[in-house]
């Protein structure tokens, strides 16, 4: 990459490609985040693209990362003025996850998802320390968490609500928002008082 570019301005082109990216993959799926697309939509080079990422598998897993930290991003503007998430906040936050779908696999085919996933390592997929630190820093920003709220119960929650938005056809439609909304109130049951 030439010496020309700060490392802001790498972040910068990095950030610009993730979004322009997550966007051509919500519109068309994996087949759409193509490179010279993107490339064209940034106004940078193909060479500079490989400079940033070394290939399409391992942008879209920068992908999938950038949409959890913009998720988390969303989180902090749920938190009151005491930095707590109250009952309802948490609620209208997992409404808004549910809703919004950062979820990458919620775009993809089953046969894109699975070639996908096998292109990165297991440690990217199956991370208990990564979803324990998650949850318990989800319940310390709870304005009055459970005693000792089953932080695994409620990740997997989660899961099954992101594994739902992302097999969404298989459902019956008719309560399928019915369904979030329960699932989400038993997360809030086990993490909050």
């Amino acid at each position: 990459m030439p010496k020309i570019f700060t490392e802001e301005n790498k972040d910068n082109m990095r950030q610009r490609l993730l979004d322009e990216g997550f966007q051509l993959l919500k519109e068309g799926g994996l087949a759409a985040v193509n490179i010279d697309k993107l490339t064209e939509l940034v106004f940078i080079a193909k060479g500079t693209f490989y400079n940033l990422f070394e290939n399409k598998s391992e942008f879209m897993y920068h992908m999938m990362i950038h949409e959890r930290n913009r998720s988390k991003d969303k989180l902090i503007s749920y938190l009151n003025t005491r930095n707590k998430l109250t009952k309802d906040s948490l609620r209208d936050y997992l409404l808004w996850l549910s809703s919004e779908n950062p979820n990458v696999f919620a775009y993809l085919s089953d046969a894109e998802k699975k070639r996908l996933v096998s292109s990165w390592a297991d440690k990217y997929i199956e991370d208990e320390e990564n979803d324990s630190e998650t949850m318990h820093t989800l319940i310390a920003m709870i304005d009055k968490p459970a005693r000792n709220p089953d932080w695994k119960l409620a990740c997997n929650y989660m899961k099954l609500i992101a594994v739902s938005l992302t097999t969404r056809k298989v459902f019956i439609a008719d309560n399928y928002d019915d369904m979030i909304a329960s699932l989400i109130e038993n997360i809030i049951k086990i993490l909050c008082i």
